[in-house]
């Protein structure tokens, strides 16, 4: 029988980043079933009761406490688990003051770095509105990492910035890059004349990866939280990122990414763009290319490897032009489909998709959908009109795709871009699932992700080589060779494992359909 033990560390504060790694590397620990590191604020003690981890100790923990609650076979291993957490963070701090000076207070860091004009603020989301306030009254750009803001506080910052000229890029603004410095979950890219405005933490970093492996850089990257195309919002943070562009003398080509906006704020940034004096690649995923009137200066595509393909060749050639590829090596995936032909057998029907990435899991079910015969039912957890809303994203059915950073899946627990326990678990299920013909996943690397996803996942590619059946896996690295965990490093691994790696995430989704579909009734599609 597992028994839950807590440990409050009083009048401590850590950001969630540090809490979710905490709690994803006790979360390995022998004996360890759940670990749980979050700040005691009101908001987060329902996720704890949600995972059973709300005890009395941890509802009488304040807002500034840090609450490690652990679920364990035997008490000693949950204490074994504390002891290391706090080590573990005490460490971290450590590791932190040997490079950077520490403040306490927003005004206080203004006092001791004056010439600042950007904050990351990432605290818990009740207080978030507060500091994000008071960083704007000290003239400061903000880039709000926290989410749980309400909707009135995000319309009421974003109009204050905007009345100062500053921006709020969020809240919960997960990548942004500013003066190629990587902020939040970034990848290490060249910099040069590309600048991006985006709601979209990983189309962000997917069309920076791809611009870097052509080799055109990137400056900016603005992020504006994917509520911020909604019409309550208005599009203020977009907008005034797009114009902060527009003037920016190193930026020659402006991208701008985001699922579709409400219509009322399609409408106004196309007012914007249109004003703009230089040329603006936007891709609104999900929204067929075309929806704006082309000119010399405006061009819409369908996918974000076409943003990376369609600026590349602005950049060589002064010109815009959607460019597409299907697939850039075709004799390799006709090999693939060959091969993968051979070993399937009839009840493998079912493309089986596990993300990190929601953007992905967007772009991944647009594509499969648009491939996949129309009986065929593709089955997700994001909302797409050529997609059904399944109701157990817990279970698979049919075709499944899973944005696994999806709030049921996160709640109390950390983001699979960060911990990939849960996903690990999915994966497994569904390689002893006798209908599922492939697997469909991503990998993302850079700061502020997993140390190292690709090697996590040695254990449970051993599991899956060792079936009877053979079920292909499709993967899709968002990566450079300069991030941390080296791209490279991940492919030569992967390879050894036999995964099948695309170089884009509409590449990895289309060879995925054609597997599941034994490539029948798609001649001419590769």
């Amino acid at each position: 029988m597992a028994v839950v033990k807590t440990h409050i560390i009083h009048q401590q504060y850590r950001d969630s980043v540090q809490l979710m790694r905490a709690s994803s590397v006790a979360s390995k620990l022998e004996g360890i079933r759940i670990a749980s590191v979050l700040m005691g604020t009101p908001k987060n003690k329902p996720l704890l009761e949600e995972v059973g981890l709300l005890t009395s100790e941890a509802m009488d923990a304040g807002a500034n406490d840090i609450i490690i609650s652990i679920k364990a076979s035997t008490e000693v291993f949950a204490n074994e688990a504390i002891k290391f957490i706090i080590e573990y963070m005490n460490q971290q701090e450590i590791d932190k003051e040997d490079t950077l000076k520490t403040y306490r207070s927003i005004r206080g860091a203004i006092t001791g770095i004056p010439e600042a004009n950007l904050t990351v603020i990432s605290v818990p989301g009740e207080y978030a509105a507060r500091e994000t306030r008071l960083a704007l009254e000290q003239n400061l750009n903000v880039m709000l990492f926290s989410d749980n803001v309400s909707l009135e506080d995000e319309i009421a910052l974003k109009k204050y910035a905007h009345e100062k000229g500053l921006i709020v890029m969020g809240p919960d603004c997960g990548t942004a890059m500013i003066k190629n410095i990587g902020l939040g979950f970034a990848n290490v890219v060249s910099p040069g004349p590309i600048g991006i405005v985006a709601a979209s933490g990983t189309g962000t970093q997917e069309v920076m990866v791809l611009c870097h492996r052509i080799g055109v850089g990137v400056t900016h990257a603005i992020g504006t939280g994917s509520r911020d195309v909604k019409e309550a919002i208005g599009g203020i943070s977009m907008i005034d990122g797009l114009n902060a562009l527009d003037r920016d003398e190193n930026v020659e080509l402006i991208l701008i990414i985001s699922k579709p906006p409400d219509e009322k704020i399609l409408r106004r940034v196309l007012d914007e763009v249109k004003r703009c004096q230089k040329p603006i690649i936007i891709n609104f995923l999900g929204k067929k290319a075309g929806y704006c009137d082309l000119t010399r200066k405006i061009l819409t595509v369908d996918t974000l490897e076409e943003v990376a393909y369609s600026a590349s060749h602005f950049i060589q050639s002064n010109e815009l032009k959607r460019v597409s590829v299907t697939f850039e090596d075709k004799e390799h995936v006709k090999k693939i489909l060959y091969e993968t032909r051979s070993i399937l057998v009839p009840e493998q029907k079912y493309i089986r998709g596990l993300f990190a990435g929601g953007t992905f899991t967007f772009e991944a079910a647009m594509i499969i959908s648009n491939i996949l015969p129309s009986t065929d039912n593709l089955w997700t957890n994001v909302k797409l009109e050529s997609t059904n809303l399944i109701d157990n994203p817990f279970r698979s059915k049919e075709h499944t795709l899973i944005d696994m950073g999806s709030d049921e899946f996160t709640v109390g627990k950390p983001h699979p871009m960060i911990d990939q326990t849960e996903r690990t678990r999915r994966f497994l299920e569904e390689i002893n699932d006798p209908q599922t013909a492939v697997i469909l996943m991503d990998f993302i690397l850079g700061w502020g992700s997993h140390e190292d996803p690709v090697i996590d996942m040695r254990k449970a590619f051993s599991q899956w080589n060792s079936l009877n059946r053979k079920i292909p896996i499709v993967s899709h690295i968002c990566g450079t060779e300069l991030d941390p965990q080296d791209l490279n490093k991940s492919i030569s691994e992967l390879t050894a494992n036999g995964v099948y790696i695309m170089p884009t995430n509409a590449q990895a989704a289309r060879l995925a359909a054609l597997i599941a579909i034994r490539n029948e009734g798609t001649k001419g599609v590769y």
